[in-house]
């Protein structure tokens, strides 16, 4: 599916295609080339709740784990596990980011044991 969004900033529109992957097993890939952060990439995902901004931004998938008991989404990038979204910031450059993949099914984020249950975020870079 293709979906079109708008983004407004200060007066300025910016009309981005992205090709979203919405598959039935809750993950959803978002395939975009631009040079918007990382925390506005993931942020389009409707599953994704983002607390705080910028470096120190805590990133929760919905629905994962209970209220009183948030565990923040796991990161991985290029195969290695990086930990939170403050880790991930510090090494990624935007620009390269191929690919990001949002795993939130309990099949698919049980390989990442409890460093992954409460979700996980798949980069892939150029």
């Amino acid at each position: 599916m293709k979906y079109i969004l708008i983004i407004i900033l200060t007066g300025c529109t910016v009309n981005k295609q992205l090709n979203l992957d919405l598959s039935p097993s809750n993950e959803i890939v978002i395939s975009q080339k631009s040079n918007v952060s990382l925390l506005n990439r993931i942020r389009v995902n409707p599953g994704i709740y983002i607390e705080g901004s910028g470096e120190t931004a805590k990133v929760f998938t919905k629905g994962v784990t209970s209220i009183n008991n948030q565990k923040e989404v796991l990161f991985i990038l290029d195969g290695v596990k990086v930990g939170s979204y403050s880790k991930v910031v510090n090494i990624l450059d935007p620009t390269k980011i191929k690919r990001i993949e949002i795993l939130k099914n309990a099949n698919d984020i049980a390989f990442y044991g409890f460093l992954g249950s409460g979700g996980v975020i798949l980069i892939k870079t150029q």
